[in-house]
């Protein structure tokens, strides 16, 4: 492999697993302290992005329509409790009664914020 790379010197070994030019790479080691302080300011700046999310308000409506596919859903599970689907049950009634009487979209939070 030596002869195949073309290096002058068969007993320079060295030369050939250490190559000279490979400390010359990294010209500054940086301090634990100064790692972490690049560390923190770079966690500052990303703090200042926003990305949250606002959740979109979930009508009475579309809570029967989620809270009859979870029944449903529950109904095949064989784990389900009796206590569980009636639970779903009465939730489910208790909207469907807020929205016929009420006969206005309001939103599910309502509800919650009620029991």
């Amino acid at each position: 492999m030596i002869n195949q790379c073309g290096y002058r010197n068969k007993l320079d070994i060295d030369n050939l697993m250490n190559y000279p030019g490979e400390n010359e790479a990294c010209s500054e080691v940086q301090s634990l302290e100064d790692i972490v302080d690049t560390i923190i300011e770079n966690n500052a700046e990303n703090d200042d992005e926003d990305d949250t999310v606002s959740l979109e308000l979930v009508t009475r409506k579309e809570s029967i329509i989620a809270s009859n596919t979870l029944h449903n859903f529950m109904i095949q599970y064989k784990n389900t409790t009796l206590e569980l689907l009636d639970t779903i049950r009465k939730i489910r009634d208790e909207l469907q009664i807020d929205l016929n009487f009420k006969g206005k979209k309001t939103i599910i939070e309502s509800y919650f914020n009620r029991v």
